[in-house]
């Protein structure tokens, strides 16, 4: 072997030595159950950012809103912090329904009263879906107020619009209004329920039919109790899995009746089945009869009923959460019940209305970075951004959360921050 290969090779033997002298060996995950802390105050959490600062370098001054686009789209297109758009949306008062954005309406950051702001400057019209081109009249000066507008907002070229009376709008009956992935949550609502056991035990139940059947199809007859007056659909669900929460990473525990520990229960998710609608009344049996109408899976008899509820035609715009934490985290994904979590998926989340906890509330979900040990100091690696995720139904303790979107996989474990 030669000098300079030896020379060579105690050369690296030496490096790996002091390389392995300054930092210490990579921790596995150990548990993948662990959960991180609930960060939570009495008080609201102060802004510490002016919503302005939400426009950041973002250059898109006008858009015109196209079939197809959701909330979400448009928000991240005029901001880099999408959250505030519900702070920063100015509702044009001489268009009927501003909040409203149909395909073909026009949006564009303007100054109002010295402040940029989000707006819709031209409605769809007798044109909808279209971009006219017609740009709304100058007529009403008292809304904005170019005298008062500060320099940074005149330095980034702003158009000074005011607004014109009778600007409404024909709506297309094909075209809903433009929302957060409506279509995508709508059916995670409707398949998403959470109750407690006395909730459960309190609802109808279906009895079966005439016959000796057990599995019901969408054919049969079906009986139950107790509908209450004036409902005339029901959802199916069957109990699914209990749902335990965290706390400093573990399961909680609390003593039951009987002294024994089992993991504290949120409620227990309910699986959809399908829907009935109510054919009939046997005054005979006191019985309701049921017609299936949707069929998810086959019913049973024991399955609950529940009135569709008004969750379904909701509609859902971003904001900074107004929970009163900082930090909190994944519970359970409903959609597959691993550890794994992906763009509209929904999970149940740590944020309840016992903190505050509002729909349309946006957290940023992250992994946290691992302490390393150099050169003798404790150094902690920053926390990797992974994706966004959307408060779309809250409980007393705890909430069903959107995934808005993602750029890597999402674990559970993963933390919830604010933005």
């Amino acid at each position: 072997m030669s000098a300079n290969r030896v020379n060579g090779l105690l050369m690296g033997a030496s490096l790996v030595a002091i390389l392995a002298g300054c930092s210490s060996p990579r921790e596995p995950f150990a548990n993948r159950l662990d959960r991180p802390d609930e960060q939570c105050l009495a008080g609201n959490y102060h802004q510490g950012v002016s919503p302005q600062a939400a426009f950041g370098d973002r250059q898109v001054m006008r858009y015109v809103v196209k079939k197809g686009d959701t909330l979400w789209d448009i928000s991240k297109r005029f901001l880099v912090m999408p959250w505030y758009w519900k702070q920063l949306w100015y509702d044009n008062p001489q268009i009927r329904n501003p909040h409203l954005i149909y395909p073909g309406d026009v949006l564009a950051v303007v100054s109002i009263n010295g402040e940029r702001r989000i707006t819709m400057i031209e409605g769809n019209g007798p044109y909808h879906g279209k971009d006219t081109g017609r740009m709304v009249r100058v007529k009403s000066p008292e809304h904005i107020d170019i005298h008062r507008m500060k320099h940074s907002e005149q330095s980034h070229n702003l158009k000074i619009y005011k607004y014109t009376p009778n600007g409404d709008r024909e709506y297309a009956l094909n075209d809903g209004p433009i929302s957060i992935a409506h279509g995508a949550i709508k059916p995670m609502l409707l398949k998403t329920e959470i109750l407690l056991p006395h909730q459960i035990q309190s609802l109808p139940k279906i009895f079966g039919d005439a016959g000796d059947y057990l599995t019901l199809s969408q054919q049969q007859e079906i009986y139950t109790h107790s509908v209450p007056n004036g409902v005339s659909e029901l959802n199916v669900y069957r109990v699914g899995y209990p749902l335990h929460d965290y706390v400093g990473g573990k399961a909680v525990t609390r003593a039951d009746a009987n002294g024994r520990n089992s993991a504290a229960i949120l409620g227990y998710q309910m699986d959809y089945i399908g829907k009935v609608e109510v054919s009939g009344f046997d005054v005979a049996s006191g019985l309701t009869k049921l017609r299936p109408v949707e069929v998810a899976q086959a019913m049973k008899e024991g399955d609950v009923l529940m009135p569709v509820n008004a969750y379904d035609d909701r509609d859902f715009f971003p904001q900074l959460p107004s929970a009163q934490c900082n930090r909190g985290y994944m519970i359970t994904n409903t959609n597959t019940q691993t550890l794994s979590v992906k763009e509209f998926d929904t999970v149940v989340t740590s944020f309840g209305r016992d903190n505050g906890a509002q729909t349309g509330d946006i957290w940023k979900i992250v992994r946290p970075g691992p302490s390393r040990v150099i050169d003798g100091k404790p150094v902690q690696i920053p926390a990797k951004d992974l994706g966004y995720l959307m408060i779309i139904r809250v409980y007393d303790t705890h909430s069903l959360g959107f995934v808005l979107d993602s750029t890597q996989n999402i674990d559970i474990t993963d933390w919830l921050v604010r933005p």
